[in-house]
């Protein structure tokens, strides 16, 4: 069961994120019930839907969804260059 305080991995628009759940806004929102904090950006609270999510329970969780965005770069670089 997701809660606050989890920190999660999600797959959105073609990229790879994590974020740390921070609130729970309650049933009745179009993508769910949990708001993250997505990690690196401005500090937007996303809604976050529950299928989508991965929860990351261990540090080496943590650096596999790391591992899988720099991965995803890595390839699109390639993509562009040619």
């Amino acid at each position: 069961m997701i809660k606050v305080g989890d920190m999660v991995g999600f797959k959105y628009r073609g990229e790879y994120h994590l974020a740390i759940i921070t609130e729970d806004l309650g049933v009745g929102w179009n993508y769910g019930r949990y708001t993250g904090l997505v990690l690196g950006t401005d500090g937007d609270l996303m809604p976050l839907d529950t299928p989508m999510l991965t929860v990351l329970r261990t540090p080496s969780q943590v650096e596999q969804w790391e591992r899988k965005k720099n991965l995803k770069k890595l390839l699109d670089k390639s993509k562009q260059t040619r």
